[in-house]
């Protein structure tokens, strides 16, 4: 980004472009010669230029100290008043200087020479024009400033929101697994011990993964498949589970987000060798698809669906096409976006 001072200082020399530019108009339309644009302007262009430099280095400091003290927002008149007081200061101490240097020989003055009449209209002319632009500037930059400033507010909220959300799914991964446990310790000690061994390996993904945002669609199934292995190893036959994707392994995803889709299906839904649970998590053209047999748990308390809350805020977050739910001939669907690489 042009800092405030760099951008001023163009000021003047687009001025003195300017002043060239009608020079020119009047040599190549015969308004003037050459000799006689010559004779008027070699020794007022550094004069001019040298001036523009000053002035608006004035009113650079001035306006800055100005904004310090009065903005826009707070006091538009007064602030409306010093500028117009800083314009006719600015303009008379010029036109004081020139009318002192002519009536004491340092500039040579043609009488019959218009310039006379323009020499108090020019400088009120040149300082309104250098102190917008100058003005409009420093308010460009201000309002830049404060908008990268709201973009990162809101970026820091967003990470703080999202690692909110993160934690709070790993302390329910937790929760659940360790209830699992405990009910696995009672049934068969040889099934707990190979339970916590699965157990650790999965909650090690769950450390390593934390400070991530994304992980890979190939990490996200190594999980996940470890994780049904856990709930088959429970349910036996009341479980089947089947895993199809393909061609989209590099593609990104939220991590725990098929975790969470998993705990809802055996959470909500019956598992039995009578009526086995039967769960598949299908990929492609950008996309995962989970399906679970719809088997609704008789007298089960009524889901807070915290899990789609949580799923569809991260989704929401991270800016991205937000997760489907869908009930469809008694088969419940999960269409999960993934994000490319």
């Amino acid at each position: 980004m042009i800092s405030n001072r760099i951008k001023i200082f163009f000021i003047p020399f687009i001025t003195v472009l300017i002043m060239l530019t009608s020079v020119s108009l009047m040599i190549l339309f015969g308004y003037r010669t050459f000799d006689e644009v010559i004779g008027v302007f070699s020794h007022r262009m550094t004069i001019s230029l040298v001036n523009a430099v000053i002035t608006v280095t004035i009113f650079y400091f001035a306006v800055k100290w100005f904004n310090k003290k009065i903005d826009w927002n707070s006091g538009w008149a007064i602030r409306l008043l010093m500028d117009a007081g800083l314009i006719i200061g600015h303009s008379l101490l010029g036109i004081f200087f020139i009318n002192y240097m002519i009536n004491n020989g340092f500039m040579g003055h043609d009488p019959k020479s218009p310039g006379k009449e323009l020499l108090y209209i020019m400088p009120l002319v040149m300082d309104t024009l250098f102190l917008v632009l100058i003005e409009l500037i420093m308010a460009m930059e201000e309002r830049t400033k404060l908008e990268l400033q709201v973009a990162q507010l809101e970026k820091e909220q967003i990470n703080a929101k999202y690692g909110a959300l993160k934690e709070q799914l790993d302390h329910h991964f937790l929760f659940n697994n360790l209830s699992v446990l405990s009910s696995l310790i009672y049934e068969d000690v040889y099934k707990a011990d190979h339970f916590i061994q699965d157990f650790s390996s999965i909650y090690r993904y769950v450390l390593q993964i934390n400070q991530r945002n994304l992980v890979t669609v190939e990490e996200e199934l190594e999980f996940i498949n470890n994780y049904l292995h856990l709930y088959k190893f429970r349910f036996e036959e009341g479980f089947e589970y089947h895993l199809d994707v393909k061609d989209c392994e590099n593609w990104l995803i939220p991590p725990l987000t098929l975790q969470v889709l998993v705990e809802n299906a055996i959470k909500h839904n019956m598992v039995s060798r009578h009526k086995p649970l039967i769960l598949e998590i299908n990929g492609g053209n950008g996309e995962l698809i989970i399906k679970n047999n719809y088997q609704p748990k008789k007298n089960s308390e009524p889901s807070t669906q915290k899990g789609q809350i949580n799923l569809v805020e991260k989704y929401r977050l991270l800016g991205s096409r937000l997760p489907e739910f869908k009930l469809e001939n008694e088969v419940y669907i999960v269409i999960i976006p993934l994000i490319k690489p």
